[in-house]
């Protein structure tokens, strides 16, 4: 919806001594900024604050409510973030007088895109879904693909690829259906960087040259340069560093002395990244040094993380010790804060191949532990499993949009043939094949591959929905954190295969233990997690106590002779906390103390 038809759909009255034509000349302004906002935003900025003022002094609200949001985007392109917030804010509020949904909701997204920008993830997963709902509910299918798109990218920054590549996926299935080239390059563009993200660089690279092509063709030169810059980083990481530099460089040629700042910085620290692969640390170092000047100054704290990785990393490697430390510790306390376990899991790694370097086992068994668990996190067997599944889904859809293409081209040619029947038969199995496998992959995607159980993701919105309706109804609601005793000297005496079976074991007499309307799940390696649902902490720990003796109990000799199995759980069913992290929270606490009182116990 252009700002033009949004305006005149509104209707509002001319005010008092407004020449004939004014508002129509505001929607004209404002239907062309928001044209020219990628292509030439300084004209669009002009434009929008000629649009601006006419519609104030006209008393025109809806078009100075489309002005300013034109405005606050294109502000936020130049990576004038303060001042794009401002312009946007204001134009929420004008919005929210007129009623208008639509544009309310593109506001959102625009300001859902600055607090992204400065790592303020939460608030930006908000401000995204809240104008998906709008657009959803209004019709708008490029704004809610545009919505899809920006939550794709906060899934994105904080490490849940699998849960990116899906709102990608369904971004570009909506933009190839409009017919909105754009937005199709940009969904190739993330697509790229998600393969990039997991190890895939040759995938990544056709994402991004597809993407640029499309970019090129339309004349968008602000994504260009940033299309050129995943194209050399993809070349880099496929060892191509003469080609890798000559795409840098046309990348910098076309950001800089531009306003795009945060592009700018972005292609500074691949650039950086480059020349530290080829060995010129200083180099190197000279480019990451200028991308993190500029992220200090516009607020980009999570380009600014990766950034201050690689000066850490550098200045270790070049002997700068003290510096590259404080460099890296920096980058953990900032990745923590802004929630991003990708960035969390980079630095600690960094760090402790520093400690490593200096001698320092122990510093550096603490970091790689740090890392390992925020690596889980993000790579763990069941999101890998998904971004192949949503990998094999989206050829499979492609592939149906195609035999669907040449059935409605050949369809006056197949009904002159006996065969339709036949091939509507194969149609229906085929139909039948998919909903199968869909239903499949929706099983895989909240079970434990391992032990049939719960897996994490399903368990955390298991607890948030039972923890919800336990505050509305004030029904008693207990959790239970389960680990087993003594775990890594299993796998260590008896092998992994032994461990394997263990767990897949302890899954069955957990799912006997616990009631149908229970959740129970692994949570992560040998622990495990109990939802019981209405159940004081009394009755919680008496159920916890019966697993734990059955799991005691238990002939473990006939997985391997000498064999035997004890666990400890902590369970909690405090009515007073304030969420279900919270509960979660308290059963590993009671957990630890019954690690710590002797195991084989359940403490509440």
């Amino acid at each position: 919806m252009t700002a033009g038809s949004a305006a005149g759909e509104v209707g509002e009255p001319r005010a008092a001594g407004v020449p004939e034509g004014v508002h129509e000349q505001v929607d004209a302004l404002n239907a062309s900024a928001w044209r020219l906002r990628s292509v030439d935003p300084e004209r669009a900025a002009e434009m929008a604050r000629d649009a601006c003022a006419m519609a104030h002094g006209a008393s025109y609200v809806p078009g100075e409510a489309y002005a300013r949001r034109t405005l606050g985007v294109t502000l936020y392109t130049r990576s004038e973030f303060d001042a794009a917030l401002a312009e946007l804010e204001r134009a929420l509020e004008l919005f929210e007088r007129t009623g208008y949904g639509v544009g309310r909701a593109g506001v959102l997204n625009g300001i859902g895109n600055v607090h992204w920008r400065r790592g303020n993830h939460p608030e930006s997963l908000r401000l995204h879904l809240s104008a998906l709902q709008l657009q959803r509910a209004g019709g708008d299918r490029e704004g809610e693909a545009a919505s899809l798109n920006f939550v794709g990218n906060v899934h994105c920054h904080l490490g849940g690829y699998a849960r990116a590549l899906e709102y990608y996926r369904a971004s570009l299935a909506i933009r190839e259906e409009i017919g909105d080239t754009p937005g199709v390059a940009y969904c190739l563009n993330n697509i790229g960087n998600i393969h990039g993200l997991i190890g895939e660089p040759a995938q990544a690279l056709d994402y991004h040259l597809r993407a640029l092509q499309l970019k090129e063709e339309a004349g968008d030169r602000q994504s260009v340069g940033v299309s050129l810059v995943n194209v050399a980083t993809a070349y880099d990481r496929l060892g191509d560093h003469g080609r890798a530099l000559e795409y840098f460089a046309r990348a910098l040629e076309e950001l800089q002395g531009k306003g795009l700042r945060d592009a700018e910085a972005d292609a500074l620290r691949e650039l950086g990244f480059a020349h530290e692969r080829g060995g010129e640390l200083r180099r190197a170092l000279e480019f990451y040094s200028k991308s993190l000047e500029i992220t200090r100054e516009i607020g980009a704290r999570y380009v600014q993380v990766e950034t201050l990785v690689r000066i850490g990393v550098v200045r270790a490697r070049l002997g700068e010790t003290e510096e590259g430390l404080a460099s890296l510790r920096e980058a953990v306390a900032t990745a923590e804060e802004i929630g991003s376990r990708r960035l969390v899991y980079e630095a600690h790694q960094a760090l402790a191949e520093v400690w490593e370097g200096l001698g320092e086992c122990g510093r550096a068994l603490e970091h790689q532990r740090a890392f390992h668990a925020a690596w889980e996190e993000v790579f763990n067997q069941q999101s890998d499993a998904r971004i192949r599944s949503i990998q094999v889904q989206a050829e499979v859809e492609h592939a149906q949009r195609e035999a669907e293409l040449y059935r409605q081209l050949h369809e006056e040619l197949l009904r002159a043939y006996t065969g339709l029947r036949e091939a509507d038969r194969e149609k229906a199995r085929l139909v039948e094949q998919l909903r199968v496998q869909t239903a499949e992959l929706e099983r895989q995607t909240r079970e434990d591959a391992l032990t049939g159980l719960s897996n994490r993701r399903d368990l955390d919105e298991r607890m948030e929905v039972e923890f919800e309706r336990s505050r509305r109804f004030g029904r008693d609601l207990s959790v239970a954190m389960a680990d087993l005793d003594r775990f890594k000297e299993i796998n260590d005496r008896f092998s992994h295969a032994v461990g394997d079976e263990v767990l897949r074991r302890l899954g069955r007499i957990f799912r006997g233990g616990c009631r149908g309307v229970d959740a129970v799940g692994r949570y992560g390696g040998e622990e495990f997690v109990l939802v019981l649902v209405e159940s004081s902490t009394e009755e919680a720990a008496a159920a916890c106590e019966r697993v734990r003796e059955a799991v005691e109990r238990y002939d473990w000799t006939s997985v391997y002779p000498e064999l035997s199995v004890t666990l400890s759980i902590g369970v909690c069913g405090d009515p007073a906390l304030g969420s279900y992290t919270e509960l979660l929270a308290c059963a590993d606490a009671r957990l630890y103390e019954a690690k710590r009182s002797g195991r084989n116990r359940v403490c509440w």
